[in-house]
């Protein structure tokens, strides 16, 4: 087993504090997001959010990572994602990653909420991720809008920008951020 574990190398050494920049979302094809048996609910929220976007642009995404590498046998890392547009938010990720002795492995417990109303379209999940590349990238195989997405996340070569690109059959969405320094919360 390496010395440094590339996990704790992506939570704890890169991805700790506070990150900003921007999320964009794009339906690929709106016949096999109608005929993909998502259901109204998130085939309306998909609609809603493509148009959105193409009546003002990119949503401002705002991250916080806290380490806590002390916790649980190999450790663990807390995020809250927001996204956000003309100060109205548009959806809140929290996510509490449970990383594996393997370096590798990682499983992610979350909970997301559509809009700006607590409680109206809100759910928990489960699901699997790894960090790849030494801990300057990672895959998560996330249950998004009804539909099995693929995450991948790249580190860049000065570890304080981050591009993302989330694809599903019928929808890609891409994240572009900037670590903007330590979080008030950070070791808590």
């Amino acid at each position: 087993m390496p010395d440094v574990l590339p996990s704790h190398v992506y939570y704890f050494e890169i991805g700790a504090g506070d990150w900003r920049g921007s999320f964009t979302f794009h339906l690929t094809s709106w016949r096999r997001m109608l005929r993909s048996g998502i259901g109204p609910k998130y085939q309306l929220l998909a609609m809603a959010m493509e148009i959105t976007q193409l009546i003002s642009g990119a949503s401002r995404l705002e991250s916080t990572i806290v380490p806590f590498p002390d916790d649980g046998p190999f450790g663990v890392a807390q995020n809250v994602v927001k996204l956000s547009k003309l100060g109205i938010p548009l959806y809140l990720l929290r996510e509490r990653y449970i990383l594996a002795g393997d370096g590798v492995s990682v499983t992610v417990e979350a909970t997301e909420r559509f809009g700006p109303l607590p409680r109206i379209l809100t759910r928990s999940f489960v699901y699997p991720a790894e960090i790849r590349d030494g801990g300057t990238a990672s895959t998560y195989y996330m249950p998004l809008l009804g539909a099995e997405w693929t995450a991948k996340y790249q580190v860049g070569s000065d570890r304080r920008t981050l591009a993302g690109k989330l694809v599903c059959e019928w929808a890609t969405a891409y994240e572009s951020a900037r670590h903007t320094g330590a979080s008030r919360d950070a070791g808590r």
